[in-house]
């Protein structure tokens, strides 16, 4: 934690007085000031929480409830990035446990009056990585628009998620961190200019997921009142014997007995990241796109799961109890896609066996059904003949229809069917700029609407700089106009909990009658409402029903010490759990149900 010396305090009154500064019951909190002419100020590394380390290390999170030393916070550099197991979207800077911070951006004149819309974001990285202080995720540009911006840390892989019984580790201890910041804010953010009654919870990825499982939980509506959720896959979670399963093999990657919580909290980080890159069941979950398990949710995994406790209920059957966008992006798979395939010659040598073998690893015998709705010959029209260029575009499109567009569209039809107001989206965007470092400038049309495609345009933040690529791109006029339109209605869904303004009316979600064409808003050179096609989502359940017909008898994971723990059956059928069956059971009963209302 950053504090201000006294001598620089008595020494430097009229340098304390330059900063922007909130007074909470901790102390006094000096931030800093945006730059590039907007008008906006920021809090960073504030604490929510005491350090989780020593015998905290897979605790659930206790209240910070102490006073800044000498009554000031230093808040004008960012804290610690919790501990990574994962690349993606990874901030630079120090990692620690002691990571349970917040980040607060206002807009300048911000004072305890102001009561203004509050959006707060949960960061996606499949939960083994990422971090509030990643550059796309800078706020200034949304408190410039008006609004608080809130994003919180919470602990990741087997710090936020590792559940083991026999050793007194519950598990979602990353869900009980985020519940922890969203307390913070409604005790503190009116003396930020927020008001507590107009918040907004959001999360992308595996944060969508996240912010899923929360607002689905019985308290939700206390916290937030009304979510964002972008890019969710399936939301059904991992079953308790998954869990426990694979937090005995990743403690026996520790050395450390299952019932030993001192050894597993003796361990160093290098310890805790060197064992998820060695632990045989666990690495089944992580690996390589073929055999990845797409359709299995249930893969050994550090991930929310249902304890019967802070998660009571599966969310996937509960439903969310707070008015909630989904969305997805257009050609959401094309990132798992080319980060499997990641070089041109990777690209070109793709072949129609590659796709059959794809879906074969996921689908099993369900795989020709699948090919015959996905054939190549669809994507090759669209390439010029190439069936390199096609297998990559089916095998993402295959990836994006079953894990993110029906995912999403489940969510809607369970949300309205529990009488709670929901909204959906797509994301067709061509970005004219590359928004990842590790994305090349070249590769930009192929990536098109991509994974996290949309993040910028909500975030205000369109012009990069990317050394590592020798390139500067500042994007185009239309799609300045478009993050405008896209963050105004985010504003607008936490002020009033629905997302219109006053020159755009976005419909409410429907079912249909006998029909999977829905309202919804298009996200493509500008915001249209329209219509968009699920036609989809009603051969993608025929597929889950099918597959766990398949796979009714397979409802253990493989042992650790199995040769080879792919949690594949020698079939190739990825194994499917009885909470996934259920979730497929349930969401096949929706997607009939709304085509005969």
């Amino acid at each position: 934690m950053k504090l201000l010396s006294p001598t620089l305090l008595l020494t430097f009154p009229a340098l304390i007085l330059a900063f922007p500064s909130v007074t909470i019951d901790a102390g006094t909190i000096h931030g800093g000031k945006c730059k590039d002419g907007k008008n906006a100020v920021y809090y960073k590394g504030v604490p929510f929480a005491e350090p989780p380390v020593g015998k905290l290390r897979f605790e659930p999170p206790k209240v910070y409830s102490g006073k800044y030393a000498n009554g000031a916070l230093n808040a004008t550099a960012p804290a610690a990035t919790c501990i990574q197991f994962g690349d993606a979207m990874v901030p630079p800077g120090t990692k620690s446990e002691d990571c349970l911070y917040l980040n607060v951006w206002t807009p300048a004149n911000a004072t305890k009056t102001s009561k203004l819309p509050v959006r707060i974001w949960v960061y996606g990285g499949s939960d083994m990585s990422g971090g509030i202080d990643y550059s796309l995720y800078d706020g200034c540009s949304i408190a410039d628009a008006g609004s608080i911006f809130v994003s919180i840390n919470y602990r990741l892989g087997p710090l936020g998620f590792m559940a083991l019984h026999s050793a007194g580790i519950y598990g979602n201890q990353g869900i009980q961190d985020l519940l922890l910041g969203l307390d913070w804010v409604q005790r503190e953010i009116s003396a930020f200019g927020g008001d507590p009654e107009k918040v907004v919870l959001t999360g992308q990825s595996a944060g969508a997921t996240d912010v899923y499982t929360v607002a689905t939980l019985p308290q939700a509506p206390s916290l937030f009142k009304s979510a964002i959720v972008e890019s969710i896959a399936l939301p059904s979670l991992l079953t308790n014997s998954t869990v426990q399963q694979t937090g005995a093999s990743y403690a026996r990657s520790l050395r450390c007995s299952i019932r030993d919580k001192p050894c597993l909290q003796s361990k160093t980080t290098a310890d805790l990241q060197s064992a998820v890159d060695s632990d045989r069941l666990l690495h089944t979950g992580l690996g390589a796109l073929d055999g990845l398990g797409v359709l299995n949710r249930n893969t050994p995994h550090f991930w929310p799961y249902v304890d019967g406790t802070v998660v009571s209920e599966n969310p996937a059957t509960r439903g969310i109890q707070v008015p909630t966008i989904f969305g997805y992006n257009q050609r959401e798979g094309m990132m798992d896609t080319l980060t499997k395939y990641d070089t041109t010659k990777a690209v070109a040598a793709l072949t129609a066996a590659d796709y059959t073998s794809f879906l074969r690893g996921n689908w099993g015998s369900a795989a020709h059904i699948i090919q015959k709705y996905y054939p190549l010959s669809l994507f090759e029209s669209a390439t010029n003949g190439s069936t390199s260029l096609a297998v990559l575009f089916a095998i993402s499109s295959v990836i994006t229809d079953s894990e993110f567009k029906c995912s999403g569209y489940q969510s809607a039809v369970q949300a309205t069917r529990k009488n709670v107001s929901a909204w959906i989206y797509e994301f067709t965007h061509n970005s004219t700029c590359s928004w990842l470092d590790t994305m090349p400038q070249s590769a930009i049309s192929i990536f098109g609407a991509a994974h996290t495609a949309e993040i910028p345009y909500v975030f205000g933040n369109l012009g990069f700089n990317f050394p590592t690529q020798n390139i500067t791109c500042t994007g185009s006029q239309l799609e300045w106009n478009l993050s405008k339109e896209m963050m105004s209605l985010w504003a607008a869904m936490a002020e009033s909990a629905k997302p219109s303004t006053g020159d755009i009316s976005w419909p409410a979600f429907k079912v249909t009658p006998k029909g999977l064409n829905t309202p919804g808003m298009i996200f493509g050179n500008s915001s249209t409402p329209g219509t968009i096609d699920f036609s989809a989502c009603k051969f993608w359940a025929q597929v889950y029903a099918m597959v766990d017909a398949s796979n009714a008898t397979a409802t253990a994971v493989p042992s650790s010490s199995s040769a080879k723990s792919s949690g594949t059956p020698t079939n190739g059928a990825a194994i499917i759990f009885p909470t996934t069956m259920m979730f497929a059971a349930w969401w096949l009963f929706l997607i009939v149900a709304s085509m005969v209302v």
